[in-house]
């Protein structure tokens, strides 16, 4: 194997906007000084990497995201794994194989004779991981600020979509946009 495919998501958890899936090709031997989950990375480091990944010459990516109406339409599981099939099928070759944080199975998806692994925290261990890590959340971080021009309520600029306090004191006040994943439950709006 020559290239390693390291993939990771953002905004499984969020009440509202996009599921983003990321998935970055490199050489196997590939690293970048500095590199950590996105996470462990202020927003403005993210966007020094972000702009560092983006501009590698070693290394391609593919993002694939899912709405909040496909969300409600057919379940966020399934749609987590589609984005996940997308990000597979535009960067897997034969001398490749895939990390993907998490633990996920990928049978009957299309993408059987993958070599596919799953690893809990692997955006902690792999570059590839990492670095698409960064990527996601980076895209949809940008994503949610845009979408906070047309719907500020929700302050979407500070909590990215997820269920903040003061999100959903937003979403009593002001009700649902159409951008909220309305086939999510929560609780203290019951």
């Amino acid at each position: 194997m020559n290239y390693i495919i390291g993939c990771d998501e953002v905004g499984y958890g969020s009440v509202a906007g996009d599921l983003v899936v990321c998935g970055v090709k490199a050489p196997i031997s590939w690293s970048m000084e500095g590199l950590k989950d996105s996470k462990k990375l202020s927003a403005k480091k993210r966007e020094i990497f972000n702009t560092k990944l983006r501009q590698d010459i070693n290394i391609s990516f593919c993002l694939a995201s899912r709405s909040n109406d496909e969300i409600d339409k057919h379940g966020v599981a399934l749609m987590l794994k589609s984005a996940f099939v997308e990000t597979f099928k535009n960067l897997y070759s034969d001398n490749s194989f895939i990390i993907v944080d998490g633990i996920l199975k990928f049978e009957g998806l299309g993408v059987d004779d993958y070599d596919i692994r799953t690893e809990v925290k692997a955006d902690n261990k792999y570059p590839v991981v990492m670095a698409a890590s960064i990527i996601a959340k980076t895209f949809r971080d940008n994503l949610m600020c845009e979408y906070h021009k047309k719907y500020p309520n929700y302050e979407w600029n500070k909590n990215m979509g997820y269920g903040s306090k003061n999100h959903i004191e937003a979403i009593s006040k002001f009700g649902y946009s159409p951008l909220h994943r309305k086939s999510y439950k929560i609780k203290s709006l019951q």
